[in-house]
């Protein structure tokens, strides 16, 4: 499927896509991006002839994933409603589903005192006042392994390629030539070297917020270069999968279309430390592609404040699949951190997320908390 280009829309005539809803039930579409929808057509279906009305209600192709198999489109609703636009196309006999295209965001919770020392996630001797081997036991596991051979989607807010504790740590596209403007490996994106910035549609996913970089550092930042960190898995590779604005959020159109790139690359498991919206079925479908790819999609539990997700959801950690681990934050004593969600049945497990030293961008260093932090300590699991 041929991928538009940046800024390229088309005015649907008598066309469009498919769009499912989780608005049943009354929910709300207020996290959603109010004037967008994504469209599913059903297996076999390429185009939709739609009665020629229909383009005069300002309906207009955005973009498309690469996907043959799942099709997603992105349309932009200027002459009608989300709602009006689902309860129009919804039961069309050629579309599988519509939905919202909702709004997500990095899983961060308040920023951190900076007097907080040491990677006690990784190794506690109680150097932050906490609980002896409240950690993960992160000595212990390299004895084990270290991630050697396993590539890593951190699909985020993109990642400080150049900070010195990364810089040798990046996934590279062995089928792609830098900067020479040519799609050498034929899979749609151009010069994608280090990954992709699905956010502004470039192939540059230089981090412009700090949490891609920050979520990446406890992954794979490297070990015995007498500066800086260890990551959980210092012999990995980082692929840069950036779908959130460097103002930390992203759309669930954007997030498919990484889930997805992160598969076509064949990135061993993704960290998804964002999270919001409602249920998305385009998104599940991906995540669902995913695993049946062999990849794992480890996901943030949510920062609401002790929330219950068996009650409350929280997407994308709510999936019920073989391949979705939820995670939620402990502090430094083992406990559930204030801020975390839980679940006795949709989170999987706990991990450090209070308090969190790792790289920020410019080669620096600084600490964060949330399940955002979490997520990344289990990969070395």
């Amino acid at each position: 499927m041929q991928r538009p280009t940046s800024g390229e829309s088309s005015r649907l005539g008598p066309s469009i896509m498919s769009i499912e809803t989780s608005l049943a039930g009354g929910d709300s579409i207020t996290p959603s991006l109010i004037n967008e929808v994504i469209v599913k057509l059903k297996s076999g279906i390429t185009t939709l002839n739609l009665p020629e009305a229909d383009g005069e209600l300002g309906i207009w192709r955005q973009d498309t994933t690469q996907s043959r198999e799942f099709g997603f489109e992105l349309w932009r609703l200027d002459g009608m409603t989300m709602e009006e636009a689902i309860a129009r196309y919804q039961d069309h006999p050629d579309i599988d589903y519509i939905q919202p295209n909702y709004t997500l965001t990095v899983e961060d919770a308040i920023p951190d005192d900076p007097s907080f020392g040491g990677l006690w996630g990784l190794h506690n001797t109680g150097q932050t006042g906490g609980t002896v081997d409240a950690d993960i036991d992160a000595p212990e596991a390299w004895d084990i392994a270290q991630g050697e051979g396993v590539v890593i989607g951190v699909i985020d807010t993109g990642v400080d390629y150049t900070h010195p504790d990364l810089v040798n740590q990046m996934w590279t596209n062995p089928g792609e030539i830098a900067n020479n403007g040519i799609d050498d490996d034929g899979n749609g994106y151009v010069d994608d070297v280090y990954g992709y910035d699905f956010a502004y549609n470039d192939a540059d996913p230089f981090d412009g917020h700090s949490h891609g970089t920050h979520v990446a550092g406890t992954i794979a930042a490297t070990q015995n270069n007498s500066i800086g960190i260890s990551g959980v898995a210092p012999q990995a590779k980082i692929m840069a999968i950036k779908f959130l604005s460097d103002g930390g959020s992203g759309s669930t159109f954007n997030a498919i279309k990484a889930v997805e790139y992160a598969t076509l690359m064949g990135a061993n498991l993704t960290n998804n430390s964002w999270g919001g919206g409602g249920y998305s079925q385009a998104l599940y479908d991906a995540i669902a592609a995913a695993g049946e790819a062999g990849q794992l999609f480890i996901a943030a539990a949510g920062n609401d404040y002790g929330q219950n997700n068996d009650i409350s959801p929280h997407y994308p950690s709510n999936y019920d699949l073989d391949n979705v681990i939820s995670v939620a934050a402990t502090d430094h004593n083992d406990q559930l951190a204030y801020f975390s969600n839980y679940g006795p049945t949709t989170v999987d497990l706990g991990a450090p997320g209070q308090s969190i030293l790792s790289t920020v961008p410019g080669g620096g260093y600084g600490y964060k908390s949330g399940t955002s932090m979490a997520a990344p300590h289990v990969l070395i699991l």
